[in-house]
């Protein structure tokens, strides 16, 4: 089913306008993933909501502006991340690999009824593998986390049959 009136015109629009302020801002795909994701300073924080909360402000993810509805924080550095990208991970369909080890993380979720620039954001700890997107050897997207390896055929049919 074709998509019909002005909404898909707006839609080119709205995609270079959001592709135009990340070049703007002088910032590689790489150096995104970075800022959105890689946090290695604390591998359990104490007060995820707390944690969260600072972290998506400090990292230009919840503003004035705008609230990120989802992110997710790795905590571990960039070099032990990017092996993922290589013999650290296995092909997960297309341009995504899944990390053979766990990682620590930390989702935040913007809670119901927040808008900018008082955004409230809960979250939530947990270790489990990882799906990120690599180009040349670097991450440059977090797809998502893998709790239930035994699930990770399914994902890796969807992605064989175009799904994801």
């Amino acid at each position: 089913m074709a998509l019909r009136g002005a909404r898909p015109a707006l839609l080119l629009p709205l995609v270079l306008l959001v592709t135009g302020l990340a070049l703007a801002r002088g910032e590689s795909r790489y150096e995104k993933f970075l800022r959105q994701h890689v946090d290695a300073s604390d591998p359990s924080p104490p007060d995820a909501r707390s944690y969260c909360n600072l972290l998506m402000r400090r990292r230009d993810m919840a503003t004035a502006h705008k609230c990120k509805h989802l992110n997710t924080f790795i905590h571990s550095s960039a070099n032990q991340i990017e092996p993922v990208c290589g013999d650290g991970g296995e092909p997960a369909g297309g341009d995504l690999r899944l990390s053979e080890d766990s990682f620590p993380l930390t989702v935040c979720e913007l809670q119901g009824g927040s808008d900018p620039p008082d955004c409230d954001y809960s979250g939530s700890s947990s270790t489990s593998r990882i799906v990120i997107a690599c180009v040349d050897g670097e991450p440059v997207h977090f797809e998502t986390q893998m709790r239930r390896p035994h699930l990770y055929a399914v994902f890796k049919m969807w992605a064989y049959q175009g799904f994801i």
